[in-house]
């Protein structure tokens, strides 16, 4: 199969190993898959209840997933139109392993950018889900094809700072991660324990 490219009508060669390009696959599949075990079943109104008023639902806790998974590859799009600059690997402070700890670590906790706050922006839950599932297959099929240089490009996130774009692509799936731990916190606070 040709390679996916975002940038580019003609595809390179990757700079990603096979063993990174399945482990990438392999984890936001993972991630994805936690987040639908961790909803099968509940009701629209235990999705939308609330522990307390200043905390989020775990509805809008999908739809703010949803809603990042669209500002994560418009951003990842926008990076690779750029050129790559040797001196941003430097500038990488993180390895994949201290991403993942740093997101999915729920006693830190991390403010939300204002554009990704749930704000009804989908007709129900189910809408906000379908979208999540649909955006996330692109990118696994994206990661599972693409001969963009993800390494050799670069991008800051607010809370890992400056990282590669592989990088980028899998603290996406440990935002996952993340907020499945709070929908999990919020059925332990109701009781919805499977």
């Amino acid at each position: 199969m040709k390679a996916l490219s975002l940038y580019n009508q003609e595809a390179k060669p990757s700079s990603l190993t096979r063993a990174e390009r399945e482990f990438a696959c392999e984890y936001l599949a993972f991630t994805k898959n936690l987040l639908l075990d961790s909803i099968a079943g509940l009701s629209g109104s235990a999705l939308d209840a609330r522990t307390e008023p200043d905390r989020w639902s775990m509805a809008e806790n999908i739809e703010h997933l949803a809603l990042s998974g669209d500002i994560m590859w418009k951003i990842l799009h926008g990076q690779l139109g750029k050129k790559s600059i040797s001196e941003n690997i430097e500038q990488v402070r993180m390895s994949i392993k201290q991403i993942i700890c740093m997101m999915s670590d729920r006693s830190r906790k991390l403010n939300c950018l204002s554009g990704l706050q749930p704000a009804g922006r989908f007709a129900n839950t189910d809408a906000a889900l379908e979208h999540f599932v649909e955006q996330r297959d692109r990118l696994i099929d994206y990661v599972r094809y693409t001969g963009d240089g993800l390494k050799e490009r670069f991008a800051f996130h607010p809370f890992a700072g400056k990282v590669n774009l592989f990088q980028f692509v899998l603290l996406e799936g440990a935002h996952t991660a993340r907020h499945v731990m709070q929908i999990e916190e919020i059925k332990s606070e109701f009781g919805l324990w499977d």
